[in-house]
C-alpha cells in the first residue's frame, strides 16, 4: 500500500510548487529556492520563512481555494504562501485513513522539496489534537477497558435478560449524537428483513408496543443490523426466542419470535450477518419479526431510524432527547432524512407509506387528504422525519 501512495503524494505534491505566479512577483527564482531555516517550540522545521499561515480544522478545501484565488489576484503574487495553501487544500481532500499514509510516503521520498515538507509539518503541527481524536462514533462513547462494546454506558453485560437496567431519564437533560456507521471502520447497516411492516411503534392493545412488526415466513434469515456483540440469545417470556446485540456506538437491537439461533451470547456479528431464522415463538399470532431499537434499555422508534421500505437509513448520525418514558430522535439539519416525498407515477398510499417507514393513517393526517382522494404526479406529500 506504501508504494502507490508515496508515488500519489509525489505526483499530487510536486505540481503544487510549480505556481510561478505568472511573472508578478519580485522575487527571483534564486530567492525563492534559498532555505531559511529555524526551530519552533514545537519541533516545527520552517524552511520558509514568509509562508506563515496556520491551518486549521475548520478550513475546508473551498475556504483554501477561494483563499488562493484571491491571492493570486493581487498586484504581488506571493508565491510561497499560495503553494503553502495548495499543499493545505490537497491535504484536506485526504481521508484521515489515507492521510497518515500520504504524509510517511511524502517525508520518506527524497523528491519532495523542502517546502512542501515544511507546509505538511505545519499541517500536522496545527492538526496535531485532531488527528489524535476518536473518529466516528467513538466520538460520543466514553472509552474504557470492557471487552465489550460501550460498556462505560452500562453497568453490567447480562446475558440472560433482553433489557439493561433502564436509564434513569430523569437525569437525561440533553441532547446526546449517536453515529450508526463508521466507514472508516467498515462498520455499516443492512435491514433485518426487508418486508411488509405489520405493526408499528406506538400504543397498542392498552400497552405501547416497543417495536415495529415485519412480515416474513418461518426460515426466512433475520440479519443483523449493525456490527456488534450477541448479548442474549435465548428463550424469554412473551419474545420466545430472542436475541439481542449490543452495538458499538452504545445502542442495542432486539429481535424476537425466532424459530432459530444461529449466533449465541459473545458472538461478534457483522452488519448483515444472518443471526436466526424467523418464526413464531412466544406470545405471536403468526410468524414475523419484531425489531426494537434501544439505548440503555429506553426505546427508540425503529421507523424515525430506518427506512424498511428501501431498507436504508434514514440519517447516518441520530441525536437523541427524552420524550416522556421513551427516546426520541429529534431532527438534524445537517443529517435529517426529507420530510415531503414527490408523488411519482404508479403511486399509491401503501406502497408509499410502507417505502417510507409510516402508516396511511399518519400521511392523510400529515397531509389533510380525504380517504380514497386520488393521488397526483409530482403532489408533496408529508412523510415525517
Amino acid at each position: 500500500m506504501r508504494l502507490p501512495l508515496s508515488l500519489l503524494a509525489v505526483q499530487i505534491l510536486l505540481p503544487l510548487f510549480a505556481f510561478s505566479g505568472n511573472g508578478k512577483t519580485p522575487k527571483s527564482e534564486e530567492t525563492e529556492n534559498t532555505a531559511v531555516k529555524r526551530d519552533t517550540s514545537s519541533a516545527v522545521v520552517i524552511y520558509d520563512a514568509e509562508a506563515k499561515f496556520i491551518p486549521s480544522s475548520e478550513y475546508d478545501v473551498a475556504f483554501y481555494t477561494d483563499m488562493i484565488d484571491s491571492l493570486v489576484q493581487l498586484d504581488t503574487v506571493p508565491v510561497a504562501l499560495i503553494n503553502q495553501l495548495n499543499v493545505y487544500r490537497n491535504l484536506t481532500k485526504r481521508k484521515r485513513s489515507e492521510l497518515l499514509y500520504v504524509v510517511d510516503s511524502i517525508f520518506e521520498s527524497p523528491k519532495v522539496p523542502k517546502p512542501v515538507v515544511n507546509a505538511v509539518n505545519i499541517y500536522l503541527n496545527a492538526l496535531e489534537r485532531e488527528l489524535a481524536a476518536p473518529t466516528g462514533f467513538y466520538a460520543h462513547v466514553p472509552l474504557d477497558g470492557s471487552p465489550y462494546p460501550a460498556n462505560a454506558f452500562y453497568k453490567d453485560w447480562n446475558t440472560n435478560v433482553p433489557f439493561p437496567e433502564r436509564n434513569n431519564l430523569a437525569d437525561f437533560d440533553s441532547v446526546l449524537t449517536l453515529r450508526l456507521t463508521n466507514p472508516e471502520l467498515d462498520c455499516g447497516f443492512e435491514v433485518p428483513f426487508k418486508g411488509i411492516l405489520t405493526s408499528h411503534f406506538g400504543w397498542r392493545w392498552g400497552r405501547n408496543h416497543n417495536g415495529t412488526d415485519i412480515n416474513l415466513n418461518v426460515w426466512d434469515p433475520v440479519k443483523a443490523a449493525f456490527p456488534g456483540v450477541v448479548r442474549v440469545a435465548r428463550f424469554y417470556k412473551g419474545y420466545g426466542r430472542v436475541v439481542v446485540i449490543r452495538h458499538y456506538n452504545g445502542t442495542e437491537t432486539l429481535y424476537a419470535h425466532l424459530h432459530r439461533f444461529k449466533v449465541k451470547a459473545g458472538d461478534e456479528v457483522d452488519a448483515g450477518d444472518v443471526i436466526a431464522l424467523g418464526g413464531s415463538s412466544g406470545h405471536s399470532t403468526g410468524s414475523h419479526l419484531h425489531f426494537e431499537i434501544r439505548f440503555q434499555g429506553v426505546p427508540i422508534n425503529p421507523a424515525t431510524v430506518i427506512n424498511f421500505g428501501k431498507g436504508t437509513l434514514k440519517q447516518e448520525v441520530i441525536r437523541l432527547e427524552r420524550d416522556g418514558s421513551f427516546l426520541a430522535v429529534v431532527p438534524d439539519r445537517e443529517n435529517e432524512a426529507p420530510l415531503v416525498y414527490e408523488v411519482q407515477k404508479g403511486d399509491y398510499l401503501y406502497k408509499i407509506a410502507r417505502e417510507q417507514g409510516t402508516t396511511i393513517e399518519d400521511i392523510r393526517t400529515a397531509n389533510n387528504l380525504r380517504r380514497n382522494e386520488p393521488l397526483r404526479v409530482g403532489q408533496k406529500l408529508r412523510v415525517g422525519t
